[in-house]
């Protein structure tokens, strides 16, 4: 029984290597805007997009190096982990209009501001 454990576990930690040396090239091939569109699975406009926006913020997802970005992996990897934040952040604020459209509501509207300015 122990040695079955044995052996499962040193099977584990073979996988667990493995997986270590996937990591470390992900973590190399996450540097560039298409890398990183790749990885994500959007366009590298996309990235331009989140970028302009603040999105993907200087100095957490990425670095400027000149006129070239070099983004951070562990930040895109942590970005991927959480669409969740992604789509709150691209969300932008409904403009609601002050005026009612309908012209009777309007005259209500207006009776009422006149009324409570006193």
């Amino acid at each position: 029984m122990f040695e079955e454990l044995e052996t499962t576990l040193k099977r584990i930690l073979q996988e667990m290597q493995a997986q270590k040396e996937l990591l470390r090239i992900v973590l190399t091939s996450l540097t560039t805007s298409k890398q990183v569109a790749t990885f994500l699975n959007v366009s590298p406009r996309t990235i331009e997009g989140w970028v302009r926006k603040g999105i993907l913020k200087e100095g957490v997802h990425f670095h400027r190096n000149g006129k070239r970005l070099e983004f951070i992996p562990d930040a895109i990897i942590e970005f991927k982990h959480h669409p969740e934040k992604r789509r709150m952040q691209e969300s932008k604020p409904v403009k609601m209009k002050a005026e009612p459209v309908n012209p009777t509501a309007k005259r209500i509207v207006a009776g009422i501001k006149k009324v409570s300015n006193g």
